[in-house]
């Protein structure tokens, strides 16, 4: 999890080219000037709010620190491990070990963290939400994602493995 927090530097929220789109088009709208004057003014108020509230979306230190930097180390890492994936699990099962299965948890762990939280980044918007329940979700992911590890290294000391158990399932003959 602390690989987590170094390498996600920022929410990917589309929600101020989303603002910044309602704003202009507001000011080129070829309304009569009544109708576009009211439509700047309730536009300007949630534009700040919107602004605001995305500044102060960020759960940690990092994601703060980060709130402007690049995202390519991320997306180097994350297709990194995509890569890795392809060699760990046909290696980890063909060549069973406590080690290979703590790599093939460790791996398919990261893997589905950072895909799901993108997908909680994407979709639960702080704009559309509050600031709330965005943080809630990204909790909720992070309390899943140790539960997950926690319980394949449980699985994995405690039983006979992943590895081990995949070979038993397809080792299964069908009942006749």
């Amino acid at each position: 999890m602390a690989l987590h927090f170094a390498l996600r530097a920022s929410c990917r929220n589309s929600a101020p080219i989303f603002v910044s789109l309602l704003n202009s088009s507001a000011r080129t709208a070829a309304a009569p000037s009544g109708i576009a004057t009211a439509s700047r003014a309730l536009l300007a108020k949630p534009a700040t709010v919107a602004t605001t509230s995305l500044r102060q979306f960020a759960v940690s230190a990092a994601r703060r620190s980060a709130a402007g930097g690049s995202h390519i180390a991320l997306w180097n890492a994350e297709r990194a491990l995509s890569v890795g994936l392809l060699g760990v699990i046909p290696v980890g099962l063909m060549f069973p070990s406590q080690v290979g299965d703590a790599l093939i948890a460790i791996s398919v762990v990261m893997h589905q963290h950072w895909g799901l939280e993108a997908i909680v980044t994407d979709y639960v918007r702080p704009i559309l939400f509050g600031t709330l329940v965005p943080k809630l979700a990204h909790g909720m992911l992070l309390l899943v994602s140790a539960a997950t590890l926690g319980g394949l290294f449980y699985f994995i000391h405690n039983d006979i493995g992943i590895a081990n158990t995949i070979r038993k399932i397809w080792s299964t003959k069908p009942k006749a």
